[in-house]
């Protein structure tokens, strides 16, 4: 079996396929009898170099650190209009109540 591999300039891996066809600059072709144990399950980009056409362990690796998802302005604009628009809910809630309470004092003479 032969799968293709991608190398970056640094000779990392960052992409491999078993079947088929990447698109890629740096493609080589790679035989399978020639990958070590484990490849497949512990793959990520970057991981595995390039050297004298034996795929190795990166000792240089270093996790990618995951992206911070910070709300966008229109996220915020939108919350900060869903809060607001609460706060008059209640606000005419509270002075439809005061407003039944006044109407009802009217009509039974302000005996409660």
């Amino acid at each position: 079996m032969v799968m293709k591999i991608e190398v970056n300039d640094n000779n990392e891996i960052v992409a491999y396929v078993k079947h088929g066809d990447i698109v890629g600059d740096n493609l080589i072709e790679f035989e399978g009898n020639k990958i070590p144990d484990g490849f497949y399950e512990n793959y990520k980009p970057s991981f595995y170099l390039l050297q004298n056409n034996e795929i190795v362990e990166n000792p240089n690796y270093v996790a990618p650190k995951p992206p911070e998802i910070k709300p966008s302005d229109l996220e915020k604009q939108v919350a900060t209009l869903s809060y607001q628009q609460m706060v008059d809910s209640q606000t005419i809630e509270t002075l439809q109540q005061h407003n039944a309470q006044m109407a009802y004092q009217i009509m039974t003479g302000g005996n409660a």
